[in-house]
């Protein structure tokens, strides 16, 4: 992929992050229950798009490049790295910082270090990525998903009682992060030669596939389809159109 590619991305996943966290920081802490609604069906189909994405283009990809690297290698490399990915979101997000609440004014700064190491994960592998169609299942992956965390986040801000200023620099922060994952990973795949390169584009796509699946399951589909007075049918069909759209997507691989 070009590196027009890279730049249109990078503007766009920035914008997104400063409109979800420009949204939330002028209605406060509150919405309407049509914003509400809007906001869980996002979130469910940002799930399904960060579920299919992982599963069925980068998970994939990472397989095929690590195979192609280590022919003879008798153990599913891209599937332990990309499990690796997930176990160690986990524990920076629900073991390392389980601690902090949510009404205090350092929980802040852990969600947006906890959410920059997603966003940092999936710009490498957006920057390192070969194929134009996987990039482009990452990229729309991190843009459903991009508006929608920078909302909650801008709000724990507003909870927390931070000063304007600092929240937004903390959310500017965040939205920076993933372009610059993205220039990472594009200096590493052109300073890389052709082998190398290919292990290490398997690997930030294997490491980016499971911070994928973690972010599907256990921050939007575990959230989403928990206990609430609401249907859960709205969200379901949601969740389906993210994953059909990564579906179609590879059908042009």
């Amino acid at each position: 992929m070009g590196s027009s590619f890279h730049l249109i991305s990078a503007v766009l996943i920035f914008a997104t992050g400063l409109a979800g966290g420009a949204w939330a920081m002028r209605a406060g802490a509150s919405t309407s229950s049509r914003g509400e609604l809007v906001i869980r069906m996002g979130a469910a189909m940002a799930g399904g798009v960060f579920l299919g994405a992982g599963l069925i283009h980068m998970l994939g990809d990472a397989s095929d490049n690590l195979g192609r690297a280590f022919p003879d290698l008798d153990f599913p490399l891209a599937f332990a790295i990309a499990t690796l990915g997930f176990v160690v979101v986990l524990l920076v997000e629900r073991v390392v910082f389980r601690a902090a609440s949510a009404a205090t004014g350092p929980y802040a700064y852990i969600l947006t270090m906890v959410l920059g190491l997603h966003s940092l994960l999936a710009g490498i592998a957006l920057g390192i990525e070969g194929s134009a169609i996987v990039g482009l299942a990452i990229v729309i992956a991190i843009l459903a998903h991009k508006g929608a965390a920078a909302f909650p986040l801008a709000v724990s801000f507003v909870k927390a009682g931070m000063a304007r200023k600092r929240a937004w620099g903390l959310i500017a922060t965040f939205s920076t992060v993933t372009p610059l994952g993205i220039l990472i990973g594009s200096l590493l795949g052109s300073a890389l030669p052709e082998r190398p390169g290919e292990i290490v584009e398997g690997i930030f796509d294997a490491l980016a596939a499971g911070s994928f699946l973690y972010i599907a399951a256990i921050d939007i589909i575990h959230e989403e389809f928990g206990e609430g007075e609401h249907s859960h049918i709205p969200a379901f069909a949601a969740l389906l159109a993210g994953l059909c759209l990564m579906a179609v997507l590879a059908i042009f691989v």
